[in-house]
Formats: C-alpha cells, structure tokens, sequence
C-alpha cells in the first residue's frame, strides 16, 4: 500500500490519520477497501459514478478571467443552444486580427455568425505550441462554416503582412491548425487513411493530423492544413462536418468547453518552447521512477481500464490546488490526460479527498504535479500567514 507513518512537517503521506499539516494518501489495500485499483469497465468508458465523479468543488476559485482578446464569454444565443463547436489554434497575430480594432471584428463575427467565440487568456497556450485556442460555439454546423469563412478570411490578411509566416503561412499558402475530438479524427482518417487522401486529392492543401494527447474518445488532436485560401475553406468545412456528427455523444459537451491549454511552464514540460524551463539533474529518486516505468510490461503501462489514486488534502489549501476558475486541475489534465476531482469528506470537515484517475502513467504523473502545486500552495500559505 502507499500509506506510511511519516513527519507532519512534510507533505508525505500517513494512513487515515488526517492532519490539516499534510496532505495524506489513503491506503491502498486491494478488495474489498481498496483507494488504489484499476477502472471498471463502465468508469473507462465515462460513467459517472463516484470514483470518477467531477464535483462543484472542481468550479471554486472564483470566477473565469476575462484575459486579452475577448476572454469574456458574451454574444450569440443562450448556452443551451449552442450544441456545436469548433476550436482553432490561433498565434498572437491571428489573435489581433481576429480582434480587430476595439473588438469590432470579434464583435461583427459574434453578431453575423450568432455565435459564441471565446479566446484563452494570454499565455495559456496549447501544449506543445505558443497558440490560445479559440472556441467557436454555435447551434448549427452551418454556421459553424460562416465561422471558417470569415476565420479564414482574416487569416489571408494576416498572412499578406508576412510577420507570421510560420504560424499563418504567406499569401497564396495559408497555415492553419484546429483541434478535433479523437473520436472526430478516425472519422476524417478513415479506414486505412482513404477518406484522408481523397480529401487531400479534391482540395490541393496538405493535411496532417497529431497523434492523441491522451485517451478516450474526446481525446484532442489537431489538424494542421496548409494550402490555399479556398482549399484551407474545404477542408475545413469537411473537419467541422465530421465533428459536429458527434454533438449528441455524452463527452461532447465537456469536449467543446474545455480549451485544453496550460500555461507556458507547464507547455515546456509537454515539448513547447513558449519560456525556457528548469532541467534538473537525475536524482536517485528519479532513476528509481524512471527504472520502475522502463521495465514494466506494456499490459501495466496500457491497461485500458486506467487506474484510480485517492489521497486526503486539507480543505483551506483546496481553493489553491485547483487554482482559479479550476485552471490548476485543468491544466495537469491536459498535460496528463488523467482526470482530477477533489470530494467532500462527510466526517472530517477539515480535510478533503483528492481523486486522480487514468491510464496508470497518466495518473501517477497528475499525481506528482498536483504534489509540486501542493507544495508549492503550502509554501504561499505559511508566507501570507506572516
């Protein structure tokens, strides 16, 4: 089990007996009181039951930020009509023109195409890139595809200026990127990449497509498509088509509101380049990890159940943990693919319980980064309380 009796002066974990000192990991015996266990079936595939269950606590922290280039959730019709969605990943000079002069073309998109458009804030990027996202919502596909007109549109002028032609492409080869569900992207692949290549073949733009950033079907990839201004149109439209054939799907909906970005430090962990990062130096305590994870067979490591970790956090360090608007948890599950959620304990109103589940990489990764936030929470704390 990964309980043990250690100092309170630490954020090491002992067994069920809590202290507001430390956060503290339950332990995890096998049945029939297991805290440590691989997924049930139903749990992989998106039940909500308690092991995976994401509660309110997840929300606080107050609320969304507005952030630069329109971060403020306005426009288009009430939320509960807008079924469709559509993420673009767009550099800063995309973003502005995007924008446009006072917000008018942000704000003439929003009325034309009565939709929702909503940018990251500053800084929090796609891994792996220095691009925000920018969710388009709508209530049907078909305006979706004005969306792509007019986004295409502008990105032809920012492209005429030249200043980003590695982000944007030039005039006459345009470079765009969008983010579709993993589920979305077997679609447009196609059965031994056939329907890839004849939409390759009928528009002329060279399309390509990531691998997952983690598992299950809302998994994001992302479509990079370079060519023309009306070969960009074309493939685009028949993305968006292929996306939207899958709003009815339970995990959609959460699909659609989450941007799946992190901040800079954290992209540089996952391969982007957007700061530079400390690297540290091999400790035995890594090569221990790093021996562990090299030498398990593949069946541990791609279990598809996933695997479930709980451990016990104090409840006035919680509001930190999860950072504000719930940015904190969610940048470690788009790094990781792991799901996180943080539970009231009805008997011990001073401490509350930390959820970490996914593939078992995933879920030991989660579980170290949300050790380093705790730490780092803890730290700020003590500092305030002087």
């Amino acid at each position: 089990h990964f309980g043990s009796s250690h100092s309170t002066s630490t954020p090491l974990h002992r067994h069920f007996s809590h202290s507001t000192s430390s956060p503290q990991t339950t332990t995890a015996t096998f049945p029939p009181n297991h805290r440590a266990r691989p997924l049930t079936t139903r749990e992989a595939h998106g039940d909500r039951s308690p092991g995976r269950r994401r509660t309110e606590t997840m929300k606080k922290g107050g609320k969304e930020g507005k952030g630069k280039g329109g971060g403020k959730q306005s426009g288009g019709a009430p939320r509960e009509y807008l079924t469709c969605a559509l993420k673009f990943l767009a550099s800063e000079a995309f973003v502005a023109g995007i924008i446009g002069k006072g917000g008018a073309v942000i704000s003439g998109m929003r009325t034309s195409c009565k939709a929702k458009l909503h940018f990251t804030e500053y800084g929090e990027v796609y891994p792996g890139t220095e691009s925000r996202v920018l969710t388009a919502q709508t209530k049907d596909e078909e305006l979706l595809n004005q969306v792509i007109e007019q986004m295409v549109a502008k990105l032809d002028e920012v492209a005429k200026d030249g200043s980003d032609a590695e982000n944007s492409g030039v005039e006459g080869d345009l470079k765009i990127k969008v983010l579709v569900p993993r589920a979305a992207a077997g679609s447009i692949i196609g059965k031994g990449g056939v329907t890839i290549k004849l939409l390759r073949e009928s528009s002329g733009a060279k399309i390509s497509i990531s691998d997952a950033s983690s598992w299950g079907p809302a998994a994001d990839q992302v479509v990079s498509v370079q060519g023309e201004e009306e070969a960009i149109k074309t493939v685009l439209e028949e993305v968006n088509k292929h996306i939207q054939a899958l709003k009815d799907e339970g995990w959609f909906q959460g699909w659609a509101t989450t941007p799946g970005t992190v901040s800079w430090a954290y992209s540089n962990l996952s391969g982007g380049g957007a700061s530079s990062s400390r690297v540290y130096s091999h400790t035995p305590g890594i090569d221990l990890m790093l021996s562990v994870a090299q030498n398990l067979p593949p069946y541990v490591m791609e279990d598809s159940r996933g695997f479930a970790l709980s451990c016990v956090v104090p409840d006035d360090l919680v509001g930190g943990l999860i950072g504000r608007g719930g940015s904190g948890t969610r940048e470690i599950e788009t790094l990781t693919g792991a799901k996180l959620s943080i539970r009231e304990i009805s008997d011990d109103p001073g401490n509350r319980t930390l959820n970490i589940a996914g593939a078992l990489p995933a879920a030991c990764a989660a579980y170290m980064l949300m050790m380093k936030r705790y730490l780092d929470v803890e730290q700020q704390s003590a500092g305030s309380s002087w």
